[in-house]
């Protein structure tokens, strides 16, 4: 009997860390971006996913895309003197099923200056009890109020 429960036990503690929500998984993304982890980063990611940058050029709306490894392999191997540290805001979380949107305001921070601000906009879907980021598209100003 004593066996029972104990599988019981582990099931519900399963299914209880598997339904954390959205913005866990954005925030265990920075702090594997902040550590500079690129295992914990590639985790991150739907295999399909993208990654993007909204701007404004010379009065005119652009999309870049960038590719998700060569984000990675800069993330995690930036030399120790560079000290990435991007500083988030309230999130607005919408969640419905398996799909989550995360929507937040950030500060980024390059050796303790002020480098940009914008907003994150994450879209996240559960695959195998985990959420993963489907796309990751943000906003570059350097108008920080």
């Amino acid at each position: 009997m004593k066996k029972i429960h104990l599988i019981l036990f582990t099931l519900l503690f399963l299914e209880i860390n598997a339904q954390t929500s959205p913005y866990d998984a954005v925030e265990r993304f920075f702090d594997a971006f902040h550590t500079k982890d690129s295992i914990v980063l590639q985790e991150a990611f739907a295999s399909d996913a993208r990654l993007q940058r909204a701007e404004i050029r010379n009065g005119i709306s652009v999309v870049r895309n960038s590719s998700i490894p060569n984000f990675i392999k800069a993330a995690s191997n930036r030399p120790e003197t560079a000290i990435w540290d991007e500083r988030l805001g309230d999130p607005i979380v919408q969640q419905h099923q398996n799909l989550a949107t995360v929507w937040v305001p950030y500060r980024f921070y390059l050796n303790n200056q002020l480098s940009h601000c914008g907003f994150n906009s994450f879209t996240l879907v559960r695959l195998n009890s985990v959420w993963k980021i489907l796309s990751l598209i943000d906003t570059s100003s350097q108008e920080c109020n």
